[in-house]
């Protein structure tokens, strides 16, 4: 059983999420309000999911006594919950953008069961049970991008913005504590890999930078992501191998923001797609590229259908309830 003491070292990680979402929030009155978010999802999430426990109900993922470990898990979904929409979440009433805040947390609070059920039942190569939250927000950015891209969101530009906020540089390897790896005191040194790879698929998509003698916003961030999310679903893979495709990624995921700018693109889109649907559907397909065959958890063949059908359908649901958020959409938007 993990000690009170490493649960607590989650919790304090987890709290760079809320930092990093804070951050990027323009208004003061916003902040505020994001906070109000924030802290009643937790404190509400947490006294259900003891009334419930009270009452003899177990809920898959969530089913620990450990009330750090509950609100670490807390705060990485909110992360991605928040993330969907941006600071779009602040053009509801605030009782609309509450509920919708309720709706998002309960969407990926159910992807432990839903992962579970595909690695039981269906065997879908994911060592680290992360990819179907990066393709989920990779839907949600597409989406985004593609059918509420407000004019307000584009001319909005941060102070901050062309600050590097090196901390977070960690932040996608702090996402592994979703992984089943969190109850092993192995787990510094298997974090060590994602953190490897992302200095290195960092590298890659700098020296592209570089060449185009174009810098972006938030880059060292973008290439991060690129290399820790990327590797996910092989994670286990020799560095030897590992660390010259992660490189490659880099640049490939510096090719693909190149392409994005040349669309006109927002800034938060091209950030988002680089950062999670690139890195998620290059993960959904590495494993035949750097798993032994004899490794494989099926044939070729049906391991190909497995693992698109493991991406499509976290994909395809993810678009549907951005289709309903479209539905509610503030008419001034």
């Amino acid at each position: 059983m993990i000690s009170i003491e490493i649960d607590f070292i989650y919790f304090f990680t987890s709290l760079f999420f809320l930092q990093y979402s804070l951050v990027f929030v323009t208004s003061k009155e916003n902040r505020n309000l994001f906070l109000l978010y924030w802290m009643s999802l937790s404190v509400i999430g947490i006294f259900l999911l003891f009334s419930l426990s009270k009452w003899g109900i177990s809920v898959f993922g969530w089913d620990t006594q450990s009330i750090f470990m509950l609100l670490t898990k807390t705060n990485l979904i909110l992360f991605f919950a928040f993330q969907v929409l941006g600071e779009r979440i602040f053009s509801y009433s605030r009782i609309v953008g509450f509920l919708i805040s309720i709706l998002l947390t309960l969407f990926f609070g159910t992807f432990f069961y839903w992962i579970h059920l595909f690695q039981s039942q269906l065997f879908a190569e994911d060592e680290s049970r992360l990819l179907p939250f990066t393709v989920a927000m990779g839907a949600f950015v597409w989406s985004r991008e593609m059918f509420w891209n407000s004019a307000k969101s584009n001319e909005s530009k941060l102070v901050e913005e062309d600050k590097q906020y090196l901390i977070f540089l960690f932040l996608p390897c702090i996402l592994f504590l979703l992984s089943p790896y969190k109850t092993n005191y192995e787990f510094i040194e298997i974090i060590s890999k994602p953190v490897l790879l992302g200095f290195s698929s960092l590298i890659g998509f700098t020296i592209i930078s570089q060449y185009l003698k174009v810098p972006i916003p938030r880059e060292a961030e973008i290439g991060v992501w690129l290399g820790s999310i990327g590797f996910s679903t092989a994670i286990s893979v020799d560095l030897l191998v590992s660390i010259p495709l992660a490189f490659g990624i880099g640049m490939f995921g510096r090719g693909i923001y190149f392409y994005l700018d040349e669309l006109k693109w927002s800034d938060s889109g091209k950030r988002g797609v680089v950062s999670y649907l690139v890195p998620s559907v290059l993960a959904t397909f590495l494993p035949f590229l750097v798993v032994e065959p004899k490794d494989w958890n099926h044939s070729p063949y049906v391991l190909l259908g497995v693992q698109v059908l493991y991406f499509l359908s976290f994909y395809l649901i993810s678009s549907l309830v951005f289709g309903f958020l479209l539905l509610i959409k503030p008419k001034s938007e």
